[in-house]
Formats: C-alpha cells, sequence, structure tokens
C-alpha cells in the first residue's frame, strides 16, 4: 500500500476521528477550566489545537493530491 492510500485509510477510521476529537474537546477545555493567572496552560492547549489541526490539514492534504492534480490539468 502507498503512502497516500494509507493516509486515506487513516483518514476514513472513525476511531482516529474520535480520538483526534477528543484531543482538541481536551484542550478547549483547558481553556475553558483555566484560572484567569494561567497564561500558559491556555497557550500550551492553544498551540496544541493549531497542531492538531496543522496535521489533519496536512494529512488531508496528502490524500487529496490526486484530486488537485486533476483539477490543475483541467486549468491548463
Amino acid at each position: 500500500m502507498d503512502k497516500k492510500a494509507e493516509i486515506k485509510s487513516v483518514l476514513n477510521t472513525q476511531s482516529f476521528l474520535d480520538e483526534i476529537q477528543d484531543m482538541v474537546k481536551e484542550c478547549y477545555a483547558d481553556i475553558e477550566n483555566s484560572n484567569p493567572e494561567d497564561v500558559a496552560v491556555r497557550e500550551r492547549a492553544y498551540q496544541r489545537i493549531k497542531a492538531v489541526n496543522s496535521m489533519m490539514t496536512r494529512l488531508q492534504s496528502v490524500a487529496d493530491s490526486d484530486k488537485i492534480k486533476d483539477k490543475s490539468w483541467k486549468i491548463l
């Protein structure tokens, strides 16, 4: 199985998607439950959310690279 197919497989796995969603929810809970002076806690949670979103965007772009290539050829 090639890299793209493996990534598509992972992105279509409900348990993986659920775990990602749980991670983000935990980060939002950290932000919501932090004290006003806990700037570092909120910043760390925010950075984790951004990292997860960046990772998911990257994986989705690799999985969709064929679609992007097909569309680029239609433009030309």
